[in-house]
């Protein structure tokens, strides 16, 4: 993790999220009827990649291909083809897609049943 973007220890309760977020697998991916396992992504401020991260508390799923442009055991094209843009490779395609930061948080919390003020 780069120095400075800490959001620091997470709270029982912001790790009972990360277990909830982690059953119910990536948001994107959720979109289009699939289930993969996700990692957990902090959205940031102003949604920019390096900028500093919101907190625990506003954290989606995201599988290594959305998040981190990870193919696996696969190729970025396939990937591409089968699951969509990816987050860290293509941030504005991703969002035209899947939807802005706000959006994701909400699905995500509608996901895991938190309420919207949540």
């Amino acid at each position: 993790m780069k120095r400075g973007r800490s959001t620091g220890k997470p709270t029982a309760a912001q790790v009972a999220r990360f277990e909830l977020i982690r059953e119910h697998g990536c948001v994107a991916c959720h979109q289009d009827g699939l289930h993969r396992l996700p990692e957990i992504h902090h959205l940031t401020i102003g949604g920019k990649h390096g900028q500093k991260r919101r907190g625990h508390d506003f954290t989606i799923g995201l599988c290594s291909w959305h998040h981190r442009g990870d193919p696996g055991f696969s190729d970025r094209d396939l990937c591409e083809l089968a699951y969509g843009p990816s987050y860290a490779l293509q941030p504005k395609l991703f969002r035209e897609t899947f939807g802005q930061d706000d959006y994701l948080l909400a699905y995500q919390n509608r996901l895991i049943g938190l309420s919207e003020a949540a």
